[in-house]
């Protein structure tokens, strides 16, 4: 598996994410644009590209240089979304629906 497809905690990123793969200035794609956030008393790891974000906010992360902190607002939205997921019990990162067939019949 190709580095950049590994999140900071080992578990494997999607390649595609909620808004769909996005090509910065550089050539990279990105498709999580991961960051920490607390959540219950705890640094949680979530995705900042998320459904909620407007266009310039994606624009934003998607030119961002790695030394400009992130704006409170996508840090929020990101959140929200997040503890959202979290509530259903689902993963706050983008799941493939893709499910496996069985291999018993």
């Amino acid at each position: 598996m190709a580095k950049d497809m590994t999140r900071v905690d080992g578990s494997k990123k999607s390649s595609r994410g909620w808004l769909g793969p996005i090509k910065r200035d550089d050539g990279s794609v990105m498709t999580e644009y991961s960051i920490g956030i607390n959540i219950g008393g705890k640094e949680t790891l979530v995705p900042s590209l998320v459904p909620t974000l407007s266009k310039a906010e994606i624009e934003f992360l998607r030119t961002k240089e790695d030394k400009v902190p992130i704006p409170e607002a996508i840090q929020k939205k990101a959140a929200d979304h997040a503890k959202k997921m979290i509530k259903q019990g689902k993963s706050p990162f983008y799941q493939s629906s893709k499910k496996k067939k069985s291999l018993i019949k």
